[in-house]
């Protein structure tokens, strides 16, 4: 069954939460685009985490991957999918922002719950997804964003080569599990 084979990327917010820097950070993150930045992205941790370790993401609210992360993802050159280089203020290593415009719809709409607005989905408290999904080439639906709401999946290939290299920050919740309330630790 397509929803086993799925996995949601949820917050781990033990190591801070950032905020972007500057007016071109603030806009890049947010638009739903392919884009071409010439510069770095500027974080600052806003909430110090409980774990005073270096995390492999950190959340701002996309997530801001370490070298180590982005040398693991970067080589599937996954469609949709952007790596914008990103510095944090307070930590000298080198981070990218993970940006995801590959919008999928394609939920169980009677197993769901789900805010639809103007024909996309906005907003999820839970879903499954459709088995229409299937029907898309798997490269095509490696990592996306559940219609254009902030809640982003990604195939179990990823989610089981990620969890092999010991990362830190990096959480997955079965899509079966997870739902908006729970599904953040």
């Amino acid at each position: 069954m397509i929803n086993e084979e799925y996995y949601v990327w949820t917050e781990d917010c033990q190591f801070g939460l950032l905020d972007a820097v500057n007016e071109l950070t603030e806009t890049v993150q947010n638009k739903r685009e392919l884009l071409s930045v010439d510069e770095t992205l500027a974080y600052r941790i806003t909430t110090q985490g409980d774990c005073k370790s270096l995390a492999d993401v950190y959340y701002s609210p996309k997530f801001l991957l370490s070298e180590k992360l982005y040398a693991l993802l970067h080589p599937l050159d996954l469609p949709y999918v952007q790596f914008i280089p990103a510095n944090i203020e307070q930590l000298s290593a080198k981070f990218y922002l993970l940006k995801v415009i590959n919008f999928i719809s394609l939920i169980d709409e009677k197993k769901s719950k789900v805010t639809i607005r103007r024909g996309n989905i906005k907003n999820v408290d839970r879903f499954l997804l459709s088995s229409e999904l299937a029907n898309i080439n798997l490269t095509d639906r490696l990592i996306f964003k559940v219609g254009h709401s902030p809640v982003t999946v990604v195939h179990k290939s990823i989610v089981d080569s990620l969890n092999a290299d010991n990362l830190q920050g990096v959480h997955f919740v079965p899509v079966t599990a997870w739902s908006a309330w729970a599904g953040a630790r």
